[in-house]
């Protein structure tokens, strides 16, 4: 029997603080559904002043509908005689409300708290102050303390309570009703216009690009380049060219010493050209050199030397030949070269030495 009662008291000592946390979370639970605008109680009571002493407060809000994630600025205005002087100091505690997750802002405006004058002997200061909600509710900003200094007395005064609706970006009727709507509108033959017209302009820009295309390939493609003419032999070149010196008119106008340095050209390029030395940049001593190594058949050593030293005499000395010997060294050149032509005269545009003197 006394084990009985003994289990019994310490069943009900036990249920007593299961039934107290039990309370407990019921309570908090309810606090935390409580509405989020409950306005909360008086935190400021201003010090009576007389109505010409004291200082005028009104708020402004921007936007004046907020929208979640916006930085709403809320700006208190305080209009009082221009002898006074307001203080107020914002507190943050007040614009920070985790309940309707409402934060004050990290970008805050420019406090200037210089006064601007009003009229008839007022000034007025704006104070603003930047908050940013991210969840919609209604938000109450609690009325805040400030101190006016009129010169006699330091008095409190309150601003007024701030209150506004953060509004949700997507929409903010719970239950939108239906709207009138117009009467239809045709629509389909200018849908249909349209869309020909878009399809020409698609089919119209493949063109253009597959045009493009095809001229970039037809540009970067392999061209086959003819290969370029064989040299003409030196013969038919000396030949052509001692033909036109004879026909020229470079002794009429007077200009000997360019009709011998011309016909020297030839035979350096001749005697050169056959046999394979640049005889252009050399001196005549250097090419008779040369044609002695390599002597062309039936035409004298002597010969040359004596022609490339008359045109020398003529180049480089002054001197000045007379019309009968002009004609005399171009027969002399012409002799020459012929005396040195091959004895199977090659096609025009032929490899030099194919079928010539060896």
């Amino acid at each position: 029997m006394r084990t009985s009662h003994a289990a019994l008291a310490a069943a009900l000592a036990l249920a007593s603080p299961l039934a107290l946390a039990q309370d407990a979370a019921v309570d908090a639970a309810l606090a935390d559904v409580a509405p989020a605008d409950a306005a909360p109680a008086p935190a400021c009571t201003p010090d009576p002043l007389p109505a010409d002493r004291a200082p005028q407060v009104t708020v402004t809000l921007g936007p004046e509908q907020p929208r979640v994630g916006d930085r709403v600025v809320i700006t208190y205005r305080f209009r009082y005689r221009s002898r006074d002087r307001v203080e107020f100091e914002p507190d943050v505690v007040a614009f920070q409300q985790p309940a309707i997750e409402m934060d004050y802002a990290r970008d805050q405006p420019e406090r200037d708290r210089s006064s601007r004058p009003a009229d008839n002997g007022y000034v007025t200061t704006d104070v603003s102050v930047a908050v940013q909600p991210f969840k919609v509710a209604d938000v109450l900003v609690a009325s805040l303390p400030a101190r006016v200094n009129t010169g006699d007395e330091i008095a409190r005064i309150c601003t007024p309570e701030v209150r506004f609706r953060v509004r949700s970006v997507f929409g903010n009727a719970g239950h939108p009703a239906p709207k009138d709507v117009t009467d239809p509108v045709e629509v389909r033959i200018g849908a249909v216009v349209l869309r020909n017209a878009a399809i020409a302009l698609d089919v119209l820009f493949a063109v253009v690009m597959v045009t493009l295309a095809a001229a970039g390939w037809w540009r970067a493609r392999p061209k086959i380049v003819p290969p370029p003419p064989p040299p003409r032999h030196p013969y038919l070149i000396a030949r052509d060219a001692l033909e036109a010196l004879a026909h020229g008119d470079l002794l009429s106008r007077g200009h000997t010493k360019d009709y011998y340095d011309a016909i020297s050209d030839v035979i350096r390029r001749y005697l050169g050209g056959t046999r394979g030395f640049d005889a252009i940049e050399m001196t005549s001593d250097e090419v008779i050199a040369q044609v002695r190594k390599s002597p062309l058949p039936g035409v004298p050593l002597v010969e040359v030397e004596r022609l490339l030293s008359e045109c020398d005499l003529v180049k480089f000395a002054g001197y000045v030949p007379s019309h009968e010997d002009a004609d005399e060294i171009l027969r002399s050149a012409v002799s020459l070269v012929e005396r040195g032509r091959p004895q199977v005269l090659p096609a025009d545009g032929a490899k030099p030495g194919s079928g010539g003197a060896p």
